[in-house]
């Protein structure tokens, strides 16, 4: 009789602990772990594991599948980058609780935030749910082929109990502050993981409205962070003010209401830490923030990401033409229609002389003329950390044109499908020193892939994959910016799942979940973004292929080989706490 169901044998270990790497054997029965090391005996399938790197599965800490989740069982997007966790409900949005009459709206609310187009949130959602209980439940009838989890999100939440006035962000009474506390002690309860809320102004919902909770004041965060308190386990996630610099001087006053928060509540609190391009040094006052708060028992958690976080410009997506008058006549020609007329030297020129009536969110930004200091030619694949030469502003300087000229022409290379790479955070002094500080603190945890939202110019669904090739294989180690990969493997495994109380999952230890990658970590590569038409109602979402994973198991089974979707279904939504 075999030992085990799956023996996956002689790869490179990287535990999820922080331990370097070994070479072992790992055993897989019923699910779980059952042993690791070497001679441990026979198994029903065995892998070979040979010049393999075997990692715990991902941890995905900030996506944005709300939607998707209802109607995708697979969200490849994360699947074949080997994300095995993930949790949405990020940033103060999402959909439950909610009464019919706010589907639409909370539609419009999570495509003006995430970008996820309404046509295919209204296409591919049944809305067979209300309260946040009956989403979960909802969620948990479908078999799927990773875990999700979900934070319970303040905009939907403030809009049940307070209707038009929590969402025209008016303030909470004792009632409403009382009933949405109720509200989230019976989310968590249920299984949320915690409760997330937006506090930055562009946020904004279709119908211009910013997010309902970015104006709430102490009283109602501290109500909702004690409920979360309450419940034993979960944090509270605050997308903070001044995240691309909008209002610098208001994220340090959200660092200190983030510390009243905690303190108040004794939860922890997350937030995004981020290098804007306005005030490149500022984070480095938020990182001293937390360290205080460490100090006096508090816990504010910087989240930070992988790589610099970068909009995509396309003529396929999004581009700083988009609102112009003259392309409205284009806008929704099939794509090989509208590019032939913007290859069209005398549309060129109209473009290139019109100015964006937009004065709010990226068309502010596209009327700066520092907009083109941080945007770069791409390259392909995707260079995230590029050289100056590449800056679209100084080669406007170099050849004597203007910005706008210049990033017009560049894209329309290969036929229209070339990439701008704009950085609205992370790389404001051209280089990556600062996100590399961010990434090694010891506070800080690693999130912010987006997935599932921004879908048309926004495909960061991979950076777990990044971490590996930019920080720890591309690297030299002799540099300061290299990063060991064992650090790298623990950020993005053991140290997500401490962070929720995932204690199931994370580390290759026996008694734990089976949820494993193994990588050939010399062959790991990803294509440069391309677009494709697959959501509901026909809308499109840029998609990005990987190259390198050998195999991701979730619960003990297969569900990608060589990164083809096996059909496995062992998927389930993840509770937090006793649920």
């Amino acid at each position: 009789m075999a030992t085990f169901d799956t023996l996956i044998r002689g790869g490179s270990v990287v535990d999820g602990t922080g331990a370097p790497p070994v070479t072992a054997d790992i055993g897989i029965r019923d699910g779980k772990i059952a042993a690791v090391g070497h001679d441990l005996g026979s198994a029903r399938r065995t892998h070979a594991a040979d010049g393999l790197l075997v990692t715990p599965g991902w941890v995905d800490i900030h996506t944005h599948y709300d939607g998707q989740a209802s109607w995708d069982p697979v969200l490849m997007p994360s699947l074949r980058h080997g994300v095995t966790t993930a949790v949405m409900g990020n940033c103060g949005v999402g959909f439950a609780p909610a009464r019919a009459d706010q589907h639409s709206w909370l539609i419009g609310l999570m495509e003006g935030v995430e970008d996820i187009p309404a046509a295919s949130l209204e296409a591919g959602i049944q809305w067979n749910w209300e309260s946040f209980p009956e989403y979960l439940n909802a969620m948990d009838a479908t078999p799927r082929a990773f875990d999700i989890a979900a934070l319970l999100a303040h905009g939907p939440l403030r809009t049940y109990v307070m209707g038009e006035r929590g969402a025209a962000n008016e303030n909470a009474n004792a009632q409403d502050l009382a009933e949405m506390a109720q509200l989230t002690r019976e989310a968590l309860a249920a299984g949320a993981v915690g409760l997330s809320s937006s506090r930055t102004t562009i946020h904004i919902a279709v119908d211009g409205r910013p997010v309902p909770g970015t104006f709430a004041g102490d009283e109602e965060l501290i109500v909702l962070a004690r409920a979360v308190k309450a419940s034993g386990h979960g944090l509270v996630e605050m997308v903070n003010a001044g995240i691309v610099g909008e209002d610098c001087a208001g994220l340090d006053r959200e660092m200190a209401l983030m510390h009243r928060v905690a303190t108040a509540s004794e939860s922890a609190v997350m937030f995004l830490l981020l290098q804007n391009n306005i005030d490149p040094t500022q984070w480095q006052r938020q990182l001293a923030a937390c360290e205080a708060a460490a100090r006096a028992g508090q816990r504010l958690i910087p989240q930070v990401s992988g790589r610099p976080i970068s909009i995509l410009f396309s003529f396929e997506g999004e581009h700083p033409w988009r609102f112009m008058p003259s392309y409205q006549a284009l806008r929704d020609r099939p794509f090989a229609e509208r590019y032939a007329a913007m290859a069209d030297p005398a549309v060129r020129a109209q473009l290139l002389a019109e100015t964006d009536p937009n004065d709010t969110g990226f068309s502010l930004m596209y009327k700066n003329p520092v907009l083109w200091e941080h945007t770069y030619a791409a390259g392909s694949p995707i260079d995230y950390t590029p050289p100056r030469s590449r800056c679209v502003a100084e080669m406007a300087r170099a050849q004597g044109k203007t910005p706008q000229a210049v990033a017009y022409d560049l894209l329309l290379a290969n036929g229209g499908r070339a990439v701008l790479t704009h950085f609205g955070v992370n790389y404001a002094e051209g280089n990556a020193n600062a996100l590399h500080t961010m990434l090694r603190h010891p506070l800080s945890a690693l999130g912010l892939s987006d997935a599932g939202a921004h879908v048309r110019f926004i495909a960061d669904a991979g950076v777990h994959s990044y971490m590996l090739t930019r920080w720890v294989r591309d690297t030299d180690r002799e540099s300061p910016h290299h990063l060991p990969l064992e650090f790298v493997v623990r950020k993005l495994t053991g140290a997500n799942a401490d962070l929720f109380g995932f204690s199931d999952r994370g580390r290759l230890l026996p008694g734990l979940r089976a949820d494993l990658n193994l990588i050939e970590l010399g062959a790991l590569a990803t294509t440069a973004p391309t677009m494709v038409y697959d959501l509901p109602a026909g809308m499109p979402r840029l998609t990005e292929q990987v190259s390198g994973y050998h195999a991701t198991y979730v619960r003990g089974e297969l569900v990608t080989a060589a990164g083809v979707d096996t059909g496995a279904r062992p998927g389930r939504v993840l509770r937090g706490g006793a649920a």
